[in-house]
């Protein structure tokens, strides 16, 4: 009877266990979904992807007035 207890016990943990997992991956899909929504984070979102491609076209010009500086970062992209 015991054993009967214990695989009873095991298989309630694993059934709780599967039903939190989904829990968890349903309430994270509506936590991104309210992030992605969220018009404070789409600005920052907006402002970091701006700043990302002003400096990328920044490091493209040094790169061509500077070609000491192309090769350091090339060497770094080895790394």
């Amino acid at each position: 009877m015991s054993k009967l207890t214990t695989e009873s016990k095991n298989i309630l943990a694993e059934f709780i266990g599967g039903l939190m997992k989904a829990y968890a991956r349903h309430g994270a899909k509506k936590t991104r979904q309210k992030i992605q929504n969220d018009p404070v984070i789409k600005k920052s979102l907006e402002k970091i992807a701006q700043l990302d491609k002003e400096v990328q076209q920044d490091i493209a010009k040094r790169i061509k007035t500077n070609p000491q500086l192309k090769k350091d970062i090339e060497f770094f992209k080895g790394l």
